[in-house]
């Protein structure tokens, strides 16, 4: 999978991005929905933001359900090829968050995570969302989306929250 940015942008959402967001708000995953498309830069930059292209968007989570949202990542990167995901941001990992990218040049094109830094970070370290974008095929095909959410559940069920048992996690800033 190659990471696609921002070259496609597009007049509104797109179908798939909006049932995945339906599914993380709907669901058991008690998520909020905070945006979808948005014909704007990058914050602090005059690139545009891959939620002008209808395939990005972001979802809150109660500031309780951190250690869950810390799992929650972490379980979206293990299945990101099957749910059609390219990136992924958690702004409240340690002190300046982490980026998830399916294909990072500084690793030979393979997928990875990018600790952030006070000089490197996605410009809202703390932030109590996540920040998601799919894959053109799967943002444009909302069946496709339920059909590989569903599958990927069933062979690996996510915690969801209230669902998890007490216990601390490097991944929680404390």
């Amino acid at each position: 999978m190659n990471y696609t940015g921002n070259k496609d942008p597009r007049p509104g959402p797109l179908a798939g991005t909006e049932k995945l967001v339906e599914i993380l708000t709907k669901g058991k995953a008690q998520m909020t929905n905070l945006g979808i498309w948005a014909n704007r830069p990058m914050r602090g930059s005059t690139r545009l933001s891959v939620h002008a292209t209808g395939r990005a968007f972001d979802v809150g989570y109660k500031p309780e359900n951190r250690e869950w949202a810390a799992r929650f990542f972490d379980w979206l990167v293990k299945h990101h090829e099957a749910l059609g995901i390219e990136e992924i941001h958690d702004y409240s990992f340690k002190e300046w968050g982490r980026g998830f990218r399916c294909s990072r040049p500084e690793l030979g094109g393979k997928p990875g995570v990018k600790i952030y830094t006070k000089d490197e970070n996605a410009g809202t370290p703390g932030g109590k969302w996540l920040h998601l974008e799919l894959s053109p095929t799967f943002a444009k095909d909302p069946a496709r989306v339920e059909a590989a959410w569903k599958a990927t559940i069933a062979a690996d069920r996510p915690p969801f929250p209230g669902e998890m048992p007490p216990a601390s996690s490097p991944n929680v800033k404390k």
